[in-house]
Order: C-alpha cells, then sequence, then structure tokens
C-alpha cells in the first residue's frame, strides 16, 4: 500500500514566528518521532511543494537541523535524515556531563536569590513527577534544570551545544531504547539536591564531579541496557 503523503502545513497561524521555524518543528518532530527514518532522503524541492514556501525557508530549516546533528547535508549529493548510532551514547553523556560541569561553575560568580528559587522550583517539580510517576514531566523539567546555569552565567554557545546533544540523546533513546526501563527518577533526583546545594554553597570543587557522576550513572544504566539487546 503506497505510504500516505504528509500534509501540508499551515504556515498562515500567528502562532507561527516564521515560515522557517515552521518548516524546522515539523521536521524536527517527523526525526525525532521516526516517521522520517535515519538514512532517508530529503528532497528540498519536495518539502518545499509541501509546506508551500520557498526553497529558501527549507534549506535555512535544513541548516539548523544539520547543526543539531540530526540530517546530514552533502555537497552534490543531497540531504539524509543522519544515522543513529548507539556506539555514540558514552561520548554524548560524558560531553553532557562535562559542559553542565563547567556551566555550573562559571555561573557561581551571577547567581542570584531568584536563580536559585528557580532552580529550586525545577527540582520540585522533578520530585512531584517522581512521586507521582510522570516520566514525560520529569524530563521536561530536568531538561531546563541543566541548561539554567548556562543562561545564569551568559554562555549561550555552551547551551546551543547542550540543547544539541540533548536532542541528539533524544532521538537515540527513542530509537534504540524505547523498551528500556528509565533510571530511578528519585535517585537522580538525590544528586539534583546535591546539586543545587552546592551551587547555593557556591562550592565549586563539587560541582564537577557531581554532574559528572550524575551523568555517568545515565550512561552506564543504559550501557547494561544495550548489552542485553546484542
Amino acid at each position: 500500500m503506497p505510504a500516505r503523503p504528509r500534509a501540508a502545513l499551515p504556515l498562515a497561524s500567528a502562532n507561527v514566528p516564521t515560515k522557517q521555524r515552521a518548516v524546522y518543528e515539523a521536521l524536527r518532530t517527523e526525526i525525532l518521532n521516526g516517521a522520517l527514518k535515519p538514512g532517508e532522503a530529503i528532497v528540498i524541492d519536495s518539502l518545499a511543494k509541501r509546506f508551500q514556501v520557498s526553497i529558501i525557508p527549507v534549506r535555512e530549516a535544513l541548516r539548523q537541523l544539520q547543526s543539531e546533528r540530526l540530517v546530514e547535508i552533502t555537497p552534490h549529493t543531497g540531504v539524509r535524515v543522519t544515522m543513529v548510532d548507539v556506539a555514540s551514547l558514552g561520548e554524548i553523556f560524558a560531553m553532557l556531563g562535562a559542559l553542565e560541569g563547567i556551566s555550573a561553575v562559571q555561573c557561581l560568580p551571577h547567581l542570584a536569590e531568584g536563580n536559585l528559587l528557580e532552580l529550586e522550583a525545577l527540582l520540585k517539580k522533578m520530585e512531584s513527577s517522581a512521586q507521582k510517576g510522570d516520566r514525560a514531566g520529569f524530563e521536561a523539567a530536568n531538561r531546563e534544570f541543566h541548561l539554567l546555569p548556562c543562561r545564569i552565567g551568559g554562555f549561550t554557545r555552551v547551551e546551543q551545544t547542550l540543547q544539541s546533544l540533548l536532542t541528539e540523546w533524544e532521538r537515540l533513546h527513542r530509537s534504540a531504547f524505547p523498551l528500556a526501563q528509565p533510571p530511578d527518577m528519585v535517585a537522580a533526583n538525590q544528586d539534583h539536591r546535591a546539586i543545587v546545594n552546592a551551587l547555593k554553597n557556591k562550592e565549586a570543587a563539587k560541582l564537577g564531579p557531581l554532574l559528572a557522576r550524575h551523568n555517568q550513572t545515565a550512561v552506564e544504566h543504559y550501557q547494561k541496557f544495550a548489552e542485553t539487546l546484542k
């Protein structure tokens, strides 16, 4: 049976800031949920017709997706959805741990009472989500918790890199570990509480090891599951 054509995206809505953003968000969602498969070719002219736009916003959207390692753009060859590589798991979490540790230390001189209240609020959301068994709520608050030190310290490049790594991990998780039992949220929140306490007390020496261990715990959890798939 032929595949059902994907619907054209309405671009006139006031909720869509730009055509490029609308195309980007639609394609990103389709890559993350598997509607666009790893290795699948992407034809720019076809996308322009589908979304009823010129090729310019399509190209801009694809460049943004390339920066997140979701597509590969090869000159004179074309565009393809990036393959999923389980072997990248360790590298992703090592980079997350290192960059989060750097951001946490560098934000200390800029840390204000309002920032600590924001971190506490995110931690409470994660603790509440853990009690309810709300994995989606936990993950949303967890993402903001780990990005906040970048914003406090003004580390925009680090934040962009972390966003890209988190997106790459989200796709890898959905593709390779959909059946894996997630790490214990309560144990993760114990780490989060220790991180907040170290920030409050401006204990720079503790932050790097805390965040490195936090990410190492996660990667070991999924590496064990990956071993069961071999």
